[in-house]
């Protein structure tokens, strides 16, 4: 026999940290980061001559999310509305986008969704608005 012992798996115990919930921080913390490194690393919420807003409603048994732009000026754009639920079922993903049209001072719903509002839901959505003059973006929560 040799004096050196056979590798072992050892069961690591993680005392007060929930793994799931851990890496799923991570994980979202790396998609949104990403996210924003492929749109535009700077944050350009006044260049963009857009305001965004993301509201979330609690109509059960859903969420309603709202994706909502404003601006002073005729502008014209595309947006991106990226949704991620959390619960005990696990995790989706949602991705909404198309181009709009904004006419001076009035409000302008750009998409609504709704999700299941089940019981421990964490909800994080991120609006990210393209026009000529640069980007905005909202996040719920903010």
């Amino acid at each position: 026999m040799s004096a050196s012992s056979p590798n072992v798996a050892v069961p690591i115990i993680g005392v007060g940290v929930d793994r799931r919930r851990s890496a799923f921080c991570i994980f979202l913390q790396s998609f949104f980061f990403s996210m924003l490194t492929f749109s535009y690393t700077a944050p350009a919420f006044s260049q963009s001559g857009v305001e965004c807003q993301v509201t979330v409603d609690k109509r059960e048994p859903f969420f309603v999310l709202r994706a909502i732009a404003r601006s002073d000026v005729p502008i014209s754009g595309t947006y991106r509305l990226v949704l991620i639920k959390h619960d005990t079922a696990g995790t989706s993903h949602s991705l909404q986008q198309g181009s709009f049209d904004l006419q001076p001072g009035s409000d302008s719903i750009l998409a609504t969704t709704m999700v299941d509002a089940g019981d421990e839901s964490e909800l994080i959505a991120k609006l990210l608005i393209e026009t000529e003059r640069g980007i905005s973006q909202c996040e719920l929560p903010e």
